[in-house]
């Protein structure tokens, strides 16, 4: 990555990296009265403000945080989402997948994110009735953490290719708070496309779902930015299977861990991939909720 000038720093970052604050935009919101699925197709995003009901969104974080403080994971008040870097999770719940699995399937968590509102959006964007897999990706992203750049169509292309990826932060999350970014215009990048379109992680075990590209030099080669926001309880962004993402690091100046859950949705009446439905998703490897990084104790820096 290259670095930024000093009259050029900007407070996020990749990797420990600042990233140059001419490489950096802001997401742009779109009209929910307009034709959702061209700007999705146009923007390759739809960034939805106060989608959700916030108390919904609030109530889910506050069960997380507290279910992660029974395990002492996070200090108490748990609403102020400091991570005590310690962890009785494994001593309490050996298996943690079915861990993990419980506070994914919690009632509350749900209501967040497969709620009446999003399911309404989707069948509005799809044009018929949609469906979510049942299986959902929490994540609890410890400071100093990050997640990859990657496209989502290596990880779940079994079924149908009418999928969308809508991701809603847990509680407010500000822009160091390792703030979900894309990369503009790179549903459009068919050249990296095609280092991943066909690719299955689950099938072919010798090449990664992620990508290796540097986002910043990446997107100055197809002059592209990094689009970004600071996102509000019950704000949702939603991307196609092709869109480049990542999250920048969580520099959070509190030390607050950043919740969020991504869900999949999709017509319901077309294939839907089989790791990903039903009451015990066997989802990535046979594992379950095992598989995801976030079932790991947050003090050993899993996110």
């Amino acid at each position: 990555m290259m670095p930024a000038s000093a009259n050029d720093r900007s407070a996020f970052r990749i990797a420990g990296h600042p990233v140059p604050l001419s490489m950096i935009g802001a997401l742009k919101p779109a009209d929910r009265r307009g034709d959702l699925m061209a700007i999705l197709d146009a923007r390759g995003y739809l960034l939805l403000r106060g989608l959700v009901d916030p108390d919904a969104v609030m109530a889910a974080r506050r069960e997380v945080l507290a279910t992660l403080a029974s395990v002492g994971e996070i200090a108490e008040p748990s609403y102020r989402a400091v991570p005590t870097g310690l962890s009785r999770r494994a001593d309490m719940h050996p298996d943690l997948g079915a861990f993990w699995k419980r506070i994914s399937e919690n009632a509350i968590v749900r209501r967040a994110v497969h709620g009446p509102e999003i399911r309404a959006l989707m069948n509005t964007l799809f044009g018929e009735p949609a469906d979510p897999f049942d299986f959902v990706w929490l994540r609890a992203m410890a400071p100093g953490r990050a997640s990859p750049l990657h496209m989502d169509h290596p990880y779940m292309n079994r079924g149908t290719d009418r999928l969308v990826t809508c991701w809603t932060p847990l509680g407010p999350v500000t822009q160091e708070e390792a703030a979900l970014y894309v990369i503009e215009r790179s549903h459009t990048f068919y050249n990296v496309r095609a280092q991943v379109e066909g690719l299955d992680v689950d099938r072919d075990k010798t090449r990664r779902g992620s990508l290796s590209d540097d986002p910043i030099e990446l997107a100055r080669k197809h002059r592209s930015r990094l689009l970004t926001h600071s996102f509000e309880p019950g704000d949702v962004l939603i991307f196609g299977m092709f869109l480049i993402h990542a999250s920048f690091d969580n520099c959070s100046i509190a030390g607050r861990v950043r919740l969020s859950c991504d869900t999949r949705w999709q017509p319901a009446n077309e294939p839907m991939d089989e790791r990903f439905r039903g009451p015990n998703p066997p989802a990535h490897g046979g594992k379950g909720y095992g598989c995801l990084t976030s079932a790991q104790p947050l003090a050993a820096g899993q996110a």
